[in-house]
């Protein structure tokens, strides 16, 4: 069933989440995660969404 998965879901090929979009859900997650008590999961998580613009491309677009 080669090319299945490209035939069930052709949108999801077109769609690129904003990177702004993705670190606001980080830190969402991230606060979630204190608030559960799990620190360590949300230093890892708050870490994840620094690094969504440490890319050094700084002239693309969010």
């Amino acid at each position: 069933m080669p090319g299945l998965v490209e035939h069930a879901y052709p949108a999801a090929q077109l769609f690129e989440p904003s990177r702004l979009v993705l670190c606001d859900r980080l830190l969402a997650l991230a606060e979630v995660a204190d608030r559960a008590g799990c620190a360590v999961t949300a230093e890892h998580l708050l870490a994840l969404a620094h690094t969504v613009f440490d890319d050094g491309e700084a002239g693309r677009p969010h």
